[in-house]
Parts: C-alpha cells; sequence; structure tokens
C-alpha cells in the first residue's frame, strides 16, 4: 500500500513541464496581444506606451525565459529517462502561476472600472504583483530542482 500511494503522490516531470509552459505560452502571448492592442489605440497609453512595456516585461518575460530554458535542455538532453516529481509541488507552480498570470491580466483590464490611468494602475500592481511573483519564482525554481534531482 505504501508504494503504490507514494507512486499516487508523483507524476511525470515531462508532463508537468509541459502544462506549465502551456500555461505561460498561452497566457504571455494574450497579455502581450492585450498590450499591443492599447498601445496602437493610443488612447489608455498615449506617448507611453515604453513606459507600459516596460512594466510588462519584467513581469512576465524571466519567467518564459526560464521556462524555454528548461525546455532547452530537457530537448539536447541524451539522457531520456522519466522522473517523476512530487504531485503537490507541481499543482502549487501550477495553481501559483496562474493565480499570478491572471492577477496580471485584470490589472489590464480592470482599469475601465477605477479612476486612475492604466499607467498609475500598472506602477501601483507593483505592491501585489512583487510578492506574488516572488512566491511563483521559488515554487517553480524548487519544482525544476526537485524534479531534476528526481527522487
Amino acid at each position: 500500500m505504501g508504494e503504490a500511494s507514494a507512486m499516487k503522490k508523483e507524476i511525470s516531470l515531462k508532463t508537468c513541464k509541459k502544462r506549465l509552459a502551456a500555461l505561460w505560452f498561452t497566457m504571455g502571448p494574450i497579455i502581450v496581444l492585450l498590450l499591443v492592442v492599447i498601445s496602437l489605440l493610443g488612447k489608455k497609453l498615449g506617448d507611453k506606451a515604453d513606459e507600459a512595456w516596460g512594466w510588462f516585461l519584467p513581469t512576465v518575460m524571466p519567467t518564459l525565459s526560464l521556462i524555454i530554458g528548461v525546455l532547452v535542455v530537457d530537448a539536447t538532453d541524451p539522457q531520456k529517462t522519466e522522473k517523476k516529481v512530487d504531485r503537490f509541488l507541481f499543482w502549487l507552480a501550477f495553481d501559483l502561476s496562474f493565480f499570478y498570470l491572471a492577477i496580471v491580466v485584470l490589472t489590464i483590464l480592470i482599469q475601465p472600472f477605477t479612476g486612475s490611468t492604466l499607467l498609475d494602475l500598472m506602477k501601483a500592481s507593483n505592491l501585489w504583483l512583487g510578492p506574488v511573483q516572488g512566491l511563483v519564482a521559488a515554487v517553480l525554481g524548487a519544482f525544476f530542482i526537485k524534479g531534476e534531482r528526481g527522487k
């Protein structure tokens, strides 16, 4: 029973990496498209689109770069051993990532319902995005390091 129970608590590392990549590479481009539209319309940002992009790029790009790096290493790894990772750690990484990306999108979409400009909201969002981004980075780092070490 102990071994069967342990197997249920683990999941394929390869599958987990693909799910995390799918989440980040689905939500990331959606946010990019949203900002492109807002930048092109110009009404919300005026001549300050560069400030909006300056907010967005460090908000999402480091994690996208990390995921690309992990996927490239996996693709070029001559050892194709199937590793397992703790299911809870994966879901924690996935759920925190989703929560973080949802807050990023909400920060942009909520603006018409506030009395603030989009740039003011983006600047203020560092108060709530910074801590959550720190948690996401920590759990993703733990997930990838623990997963690469195996059991």
